[in-house]
């Protein structure tokens, strides 16, 4: 009995162990006799694991169990690629890759619409060349924000990523999760910059070009740029090198270069710059926020994205984004650069992140992350920090203090700031168009008296007519799936209407994939008040009317019912692009209380401070009549279903 639980002690012991000879890290550079190659892709041969080298030629890797005997495969462009028995080689690694003498650029003459014809055959080809399924990849991002002169960061966060990417048959959209965040960060950030970046984890989907039929790869966009045409090497593989710029006077943003496979026309590489109107474009961007202070301009971008061939497909590899820029305010050169590398992808029982789980394309992950200290990953594959940068990452908070001399103080403002961000990122407006029926009345006749000096009257014959309302709202994300939101309509056209309503709103996804598909459910407690435009007349003088004086030289009658209740929505949403998604929904209101009234507005002067108000039909100074009978209530009443449809934008 002894020794059998002995045993069953020491086999968590051996999990343990077990896990930790699973897999090993592997360390190296990667060098052109002694000069570092950054960029270069270093993946396992076989499989969808890889990474990239840093911009000192660094790189670490995870090597599974399973692939402890296999092969390492090193390639940069411009160079020959290379590749290393695993079972035969020992951490860290030293690769020195030669120049690959058959890179040289061999022009080629080829009439424009030869090139035109095998440009159009590239693009006709995606669907063939890259994934057809639903793919699930993990992957490392890195940002940063530093000073070019002396590569002194104030700020970078890193994040392990899993994106989830439709086929490439289809450009509908796919989704990020974020699986861990870390950060270190200037302790005068908030003072040295005034610009908080988002969207940078969406790299894998926003930034493939391939994916997003980005203009100059395709047929619809040729007409605005001139192409030139060499036969190169990328990878290990014949290539042609397609120079693109922008024919003169077309409004493109790009400039720059890409390769195609020339055995089976995929795009493998892109490496693109700003054309002049591209960098004006971005500066008219800069020059909006700096209203905002943020007193940035774009010098120079670029930005590189690399495809490997896995398993007979090709697959997103690398991003890279470098941007320089001016801060005015502090006179300080400036380098915003975010790099994305996928690590892993799976291809099997593939399904989307979990709505729940994903994370928006709005959201500034460095606000949520983890201090630096406080991580971790050294079990990870990612891109290994160059010098300077993990010179940063050896400090903690108070330290990093020294990396800049401290020229600047810490605004007042800065945690409010950061609260503002979190308030304004969880924040939406829809803005929406409704359609409701009214009813009641056939034949009605009303005078009014509210002195001796003033009488307005009118027999008036109203019909059953739809009536049109412009709505807003402005909603506040609890998390993923409620939200609290106050909404104001008002009418559009002749008849009177308007409404105000406090609400609880639920959405869940029907279609968690490409352009997701979102049932509305919302709950609202209203007030609302429509009449029956009866006529406008003239006023020669001031009288006073529900406690408000009217000067106005006209005003407007309507007669309708002011109510309270509760009103039940229901309705569909979809995302049309980044920040906008339109909807359609149906609701039906619930009236809990209703009073019969005479609704006075003035009709000219200045539309901001024109003056309304109702009074009741029971006012001793009213004489109202349907079908010839006097009555203190009118059978005038709106429809108690609607329909709207509407736009929603997020910050």
């Amino acid at each position: 009995m002894y020794n059998y639980f002995k045993k069953f002690l020491l086999i968590p012991l051996l999990l343990l162990a077990s896990n930790s000879i699973a897999q090993t890290i592997i360390t190296g550079k990667v060098s052109d006799n002694n000069q570092a190659l950054p960029g270069s892709s270093v993946y396992i041969k076989n499989s969808y694991l890889g990474t990239v080298t840093n911009g000192e030629g660094d790189f670490r890797i995870k090597i599974p169990e399973k692939y402890k005997a296999g092969k390492l495969r090193i390639s940069s462009i411009g160079y020959q690629s290379q590749e290393i028995n695993l079972a035969q080689s020992k951490s860290p690694l030293a690769i020195q890759l030669q120049k690959d003498t058959c890179n040289l650029s061999e022009v080629l003459v080829m009439p424009k619409d030869t090139l035109l014809a095998l440009l159009r055959r590239a693009y006709g080809k995606i669907k063939d060349n890259y994934s057809d399924v639903d793919t699930r990849m993990k992957g490392f991002y890195r940002e940063s924000y530093f000073v070019p002169e002396s590569k002194e960061y104030l700020y970078f966060g890193e994040a392990l990523l899993d994106v989830f990417k439709t086929p490439y048959k289809t450009q509908s959209e796919g989704q990020v999760k974020i699986l861990e965040s870390r950060m270190n960060k200037h302790p005068m950030y908030d003072s040295l910059s005034r610009v908080m970046w988002y969207g940078g984890i969406y790299r894998p989907l926003f930034g493939d070009k391939v994916k997003g039929r980005i203009g100059f790869i395709s047929p619809s966009g040729f007409k605005k740029y001139s192409y030139s045409i060499a036969k190169s090497q990328l990878d290990g593989r014949s290539a042609y090198k397609i120079e693109f710029v922008p024919k003169e006077s077309k409004q493109v943003e790009y400039k720059g270069v890409f390769y195609l496979d020339v055995e089976s026309l995929a795009y493998m590489y892109f490496d693109c710059t700003y054309s002049e109107f591209g960098k004006d474009k971005r500066n008219k961007y800069l020059s909006r926020l700096g209203k905002l202070r943020s007193s940035l301009w774009s010098k120079s971008r670029r930005i590189k994205t690399k495809y490997l061939k896995r398993q007979g497909k090709y697959y997103l590899s690398y991003i890279s984004d470098w941007e320089e820029l001016y801060n005015e305010r502090t006179s300080l050169n400036l380098v915003h650069f975010n790099e994305y590398v996928t690590t892993n992808i799976s291809l099997e029982n593939v399904e989307p992140i979990p709505f729940q789980e994903q994370t928006e394309y709005r959201d500034v992950f460095y606000l949520k992350a983890k201090d630096y200290s406080e991580s971790d990953w050294k079990d990870e594959t990612l891109i290994v920090p160059d010098t300077s940068l993990s010179k940063l990452m050896a400090y903690n908070p108070q330290e990093a203090g020294q990396l800049l001399n401290k020229t600047y103080s810490l605004p007042k403002g800065a945690q409010f700031k950061k609260k503002l961000i979190e308030i304004l990122t969880r924040t939406y407006f829809d803005f929406d168009f409704e359609r409701k029926t009214t009813s009641g009345i056939e034949n009605a006749a009303i005078v009014y008296t509210p002195d001796s000096h003033h009488n307005f009257g009118k027999e008036f014959d109203p019909e059953n007519k739809q009536t049109f309302s412009f709505g807003t709202k402005m909603g506040y994300k609890l998390n993923s799936f409620f939200d609290v939101n106050y909404y104001s309509k008002t009418s559009i056209g002749t008849h009177f209407s308007e409404l105000e309503s406090l609400g609880f709103a639920y959405e869940t996804p029907l279609i968690n994939r490409g352009r997701q598909l979102f049932l509305m459910c919302g709950v609202n407690y209203f007030f609302s008040q429509d009449g029956y435009h009866i006529g406008d007349f003239a006023s020669e003088s001031t009288f006073k009317a529900g406690g408000k004086k009217f000067r106005a030289d006209k005003i407007a009658l309507y007669v309708g019912k002011k109510k309270q209740g509760v009103s039940f929505d229901f309705g569909l949403r979809t995302k049309l692009r980044k920040f906008y998604s339109l909807f359609v929904s149906a609701g039906y209101q619930l009236d809990l209380s209703e009073r019969d009234r005479l609704f006075i507005q003035e009709k000219s002067g200045f539309f901001l401070t024109r003056k309304k108000t109702d009074i009741s039909l029971k006012d001793s100074s009213i004489q109202y009549f349907e079908d010839g009978v006097q009555t203190t209530k009118t059978s005038f009443d709106t429809d108690d279903f609607y329909l709207k449809a509407g736009i929603r934008f997020v910050l």
